[in-house]
Formats: structure tokens, sequence, C-alpha cells
């Protein structure tokens, strides 16, 4: 996945290491953290819109299609949603990585 505006509040350190560790072909294991980065991305995303008044949620959505990497998409969120949703986004991250890591166990 191409770099987001949100990885670096995002860490996978534990999903990596068990995901490389394990005896599966690299193909699979290459599915395997494609899979976890997409539900990652759906989880942050829609914790996102729910934070996010609806009549943003179009302008937010094209931004994030057209630069998912642009750090500025921070600040529009910071402005349209409270200067802590950067914490609220690490939050969500930690709670959908314990449940991949429970998963992976």
């Amino acid at each position: 996945m191409a770099p987001l505006f949100f990885d670096h509040l995002v860490i996978k350190t534990q999903i990596i290491e068990i995901i490389t560790r394990k005896s599966e072909e690299e193909n699979q294991k290459g599915k395997a953290l494609q899979l976890v980065d997409d539900i990652i991305y759906e989880g942050i995303i829609e914790h996102i819109l729910q934070k996010l008044n609806p009549r943003h949620h179009d302008n937010f959505l094209s931004q994030v299609h057209d630069r998912p990497y642009d750090p500025e998409l921070l600040s529009y969120l910071k402005e349209n949603i409270g200067p802590d949703i950067e914490n609220e986004i690490r939050l969500a991250a930690e709670k959908m990585i314990k449940k991949v890591l429970k998963d992976l166990s």
C-alpha cells in the first residue's frame, strides 16, 4: 500500500514480526501483510468518518483518494474534528492491532 498520511501513528512492528517469522511462502506473507494494512486503513477511515461532520465526508474522501500521503490531511482533520485527532487515530489503530494480534496467536 502507498504511504498514508497517518502511517507515523500506526505501529505494526509486532504484527510484521509474527508474519515474517511464519514458515509460509514469501508471497503468502506479503498477502497477509497487505490484508493487515487494508484492515487498519479501513478501520481508521471509518473512525475518522464517524468523528467528521457528514458534510465534510465527500471532500475528505476525495482528498484521501487523490493524495493519501499528504500530511495536510491531518491539518484538515484537526480543523474539522479537533486538535486531538492524531491521538484518536493512534488509539483506534492500537485497538485494531490488538485484534489482529489476537487473531494471529
